[in-house]
């Protein structure tokens, strides 16, 4: 009898599981975006949240919680409740760097994350001063050799994704160059263009190229950008072994009931077909590339061990 008993109880538990995830949505669900409006984040939600409002019938709002470098909006995504009504679009800073290098971090990238989607990936570029003698990779690496320790490199600050791009140039090219930190990626190419530093590897040099005082030379990425058709990977310029991609996805809290991840990517998946969503994407200097949950875990995973291993070699510091 309490054997009945027992399994009339996992069943009746079961139905209802099933019932509440096949509910879902049943009210607005939120979407934190750990950043400032205006940002890449930023614009990856907004417009996956119009097309979810539209796609699974109930509103998806964003909520920007800045602040500690993306660090305070994801850890109110990590202590949440796994019922699917709070969300966030991470990326790579967020769930990759800044687990390696802060010291006040406060949830592991891992343990207390759901990964729902791959949504985007962001091509990074490397840009060169117009002023130096350099159009190509190869340039660039002869001249640092010729001039060891001369050549400066900025960054959007100690930790950021220019600073591993940076090192990782470095150890796989056998140069030596200077990293200096900046607070954001606006100082530090505004110090490219006038030449206080040589090169920079951040998104940031694209626009910033139409001035004529900065050259983009490269993209980290293992394919040519489409708007960018003329400028080579990194692979190509003769470095075979360099691929570092940002990315942008969706993740819930841990535990999240797969049902309402098979929704919320179906979702994603659907309006990744929009061929207007495909066309702002392309223009905010983004690459649409979705993929499932088991894929975004294996690409953090390696990401993860990626990092870890620059930050080893290159003595990259913690951040306090």
């Amino acid at each position: 009898m309490k054997r009945f008993a027992f399994a009339v109880a996992v069943a009746a538990a079961v139905a209802a599981f099933e019932a509440f995830a096949q509910a879902w949505p049943a009210r607005p669900v939120t979407i934190v975006v750990p950043y400032p409006p205006g940002g890449t984040n930023d614009v990856v939600a907004r417009l996956y949240a119009e097309r979810l409002t539209a796609g699974l019938g109930q509103p998806f709002i964003v909520d920007n919680r800045g602040g500690a470098a993306g660090m305070i909006g994801s850890a109110s995504v990590a202590k949440a409740p796994p019922d699917g009504y709070l969300l966030m679009v991470g990326n790579n800073a967020t769930h990759v760097i800044q687990p390696l290098v802060s010291a006040t971090i406060q949830y592991d990238p891992v343990k207390d994350f759901t990964p729902v989607a791959m949504i985007v990936e962001a091509p990074q570029f490397l840009g060169v001063n117009a002023q130096l003698p350099v159009k190509t990779v190869a340039d660039l690496i002869a001249l640092a050799k010729r001039e060891p320790g001369k050549l400066n490199f900025g960054s959007a600050g100690s930790g950021s994704f220019g600073n591993f791009a940076g090192e990782l140039l470095k150890l796989q090219a056998g140069i030596d160059a200077v990293h200096v930190p900046y607070r954001g990626s606006g100082a530090a190419v505004t110090d490219l263009a006038a030449g206080r530093v040589q090169f920079m590897l951040d998104p940031v040099v694209v626009p910033q190229a139409k001035s004529g005082r900065i050259r983009v030379i490269a993209t980290t990425s293992p394919q040519r950008f489409p708007g960018l058709p003329d400028v080579p990977t990194m692979k190509e310029s003769g470095l075979p072994g360099f691929s570092l991609v940002g990315w942008f996805a969706m993740f819930g809290p841990a535990n999240l009931p797969p049902e309402i991840v098979a929704r919320l990517f179906g979702g994603i998946a659907s309006a990744s077909k929009d061929a207007e969503l495909e066309k702002k994407i392309l223009a905010a200097g983004i690459v649409p590339s979705v993929r499932g949950p088991e894929a975004l875990a294996a690409i953090l995973k390696s990401d993860l061990q990626l990092y870890a291993d620059i930050k080893r070699r290159a003595n990259i510091q913690v951040v306090e």
